[in-house]
């Protein structure tokens, strides 16, 4: 296998203020710098990329042709490494009449003075810096220094040091590595199937943008795999789901960051028939799902008819159309089981910051949501295909749903949800919300829900008011 490709030579700089260490990356020449940002850590310029995003919740029925160009927009982010603590200065292009800073939850304070804001960080994190508004947002991906070594004259790393890397498909047999070092632009997607003992890592970006739809396959694509590390790298602009395990084991993807995800179907994360799964870390703004766990019919197999040990932690969920945090709705597995979220923070959604959609058979059990922080929904210009939607319906915390037979279905069984818990679930917004939860009859129902510390700007929740609720659901308790 060869690759042709472009040697740029990195910027590393080591930085003494505030005792601390930080590693720059420089960009390949070609690449375009935005026009909205410039960004400086401890005085050291980083350079700033774009990435198309969705500008509005617009979508449709998947229509035979890709969203249209002026339903998005360009957005910007910046990566770096860190130790120790640095001051991180953003100049804007257009004058700060606004400033939010998200996850709000993160306490970050600026100090804005004309169009300069400073902020000073000392752990690594993943934020988003948005002035006059969430338009043309500046996402932030603050790595820490990777302890991480790399021979690059192994036979079975497959390394790509800074500069333009025209890979197309590269193909990750057993107990080999992808290498993307800081300041490499790969073009194209990397598959492993029927692998153990593989990894994924670096710190430059993985590009899709010059695929069609179904020209290849994920970008990451894991299909019957065991054994997989995925980290540290960013994912700009899939031409599908971003991310997919499929069928397979023992899989952790950690400080990866996703960006870019404007297209029809453009998932971030999917675990298909999977288990013993871990996600951390990890920064996605998706305009479909950001992370979604599902059992598919080509999927299904005496092997992998259960999903189960699946943790997702310390992960920044911005949605621009589907779910942030997503069980279905395809469920054609036996049991959906022993599935924790948590630490996780939603800066923006639109329909449901969290879901369970049951449209198959899947018997969803024992799933646990502790820690959630949930920020403003976008709701201007949200239509689905040319048709306006009901702002009343959309901007909901939760919903658990066990769905009649629809597009998505392809089982002849309904299923069930039970023993579902929400711990410390907090919203922070001036739209109204609510919980929804719908049964599909008395032989399949929505059964021993759990809500504990539920908040509403500040508020606990500790009546049932805000649930919705049809006959098929019982045993819901709130405290």
């Amino acid at each position: 296998m060869k690759y042709y490709f472009l040697l740029i030579v990195s910027l590393l700089t080591i930085a003494g203020c505030h005792k601390s260490k930080t590693i720059l990356y420089s960009a390949p020449g070609p690449e375009k710098k935005s026009d909205d940002f410039e960004m400086f850590v401890n005085n050291k310029p980083v350079f700033v990329y774009e990435a198309r995003v969705s500008k509005y919740p617009i979508n449709q029925i998947w229509p035979g042709y890709q969203r249209p160009l002026d339903q998005t927009e360009i957005a910007s982010f910046a990566y770096f490494d860190f130790d120790g603590k640095v001051e991180i200065e953003i100049i804007s292009k257009e004058e700060i009449n606004s400033l939010d800073i998200r996850p709000k939850e993160y306490g970050i304070i600026p100090t804005i003075t004309g169009k300069s804001i400073k902020i000073k960080i000392s752990k690594p994190c993943q934020f988003v810096v948005e002035v006059n508004g969430y338009h043309r947002a500046l996402h932030i991906f603050a790595n820490p220094i990777s302890i991480l070594t790399i021979d690059r004259q192994n036979p079975k790393v497959h390394y790509f040091g800074p500069g333009i890397h025209e890979a197309g498909v590269i193909k990750l047999n057993s107990d080999e590595t992808v290498f993307i070092d800081g300041g490499a632009i790969v073009y194209g997607v990397i598959v492993s199937e029927n692998a153990r003992n593989i990894k994924i890592a670096g710190r430059g970006i993985l590009d899709a943008s010059k695929i069609a739809r179904h020209e290849a396959p994920n970008m990451i694509s894991l299909k019957h795999v065991v054994n997989a590390h995925v980290s540290g790298i960013i994912l700009r602009d899939p031409h599908i789901w971003a991310v997919l395990p499929g069928n397979s084991d023992s899989i952790t993807i950690d400080n990866l960051k996703l960006i870019g995800l404007w297209r029809y179907n453009s998932d971030g994360i999917d675990i298909v028939n999977s288990k013993n799964v871990t996600i951390k870390n990890t920064f996605i703004r998706a305009f479909d799902d950001n992370i979604a766990i599902k059992g598919l019919k080509g999927a299904y197999d005496e092997q992998h008819n259960i999903i189960e040990n699946i943790k997702i932690d310390n992960c920044v969920l911005w949605n621009d159309w589907g779910r942030p945090i997503e069980l279905g709705l395809e469920t054609v597995v036996d049991t959906m089981k022993n599935i924790t979220f948590s630490n996780c923070y939603i800066p923006h959604f639109t329909w449901i910051a969290i879901d369970i959609q049951n449209g198959d058979r899947g018997y969803v059990k024992d799933v646990h949501f502790e820690n959630i922080f949930i920020e403003d929904p976008i709701l201007d210009s949200i239509t689905l295909g040319t048709d306006p939607m009901d702002k009343k319906e959309l901007g909901k915390t939760i919903e658990l749903i066990i769905k009649g037979f629809d597009w998505w279905t392809t089982d002849t069984i309904r299923g069930n949800i039970i023993n579902i818990h929400f711990t410390n679930i907090r919203y922070n917004s001036a739209n109204p919300t609510f919980i929804n939860l719908v049964g599909y009859d008395s032989a399949h129902m929505v059964n021993n829900i759990f809500i504990k510390d539920y908040f509403i700007n500040g508020i606990k929740i500790t009546d049932q008011h805000s649930i919705r609720k049809n006959g098929f659901v019982k045993n819901v308790f709130i405290e």
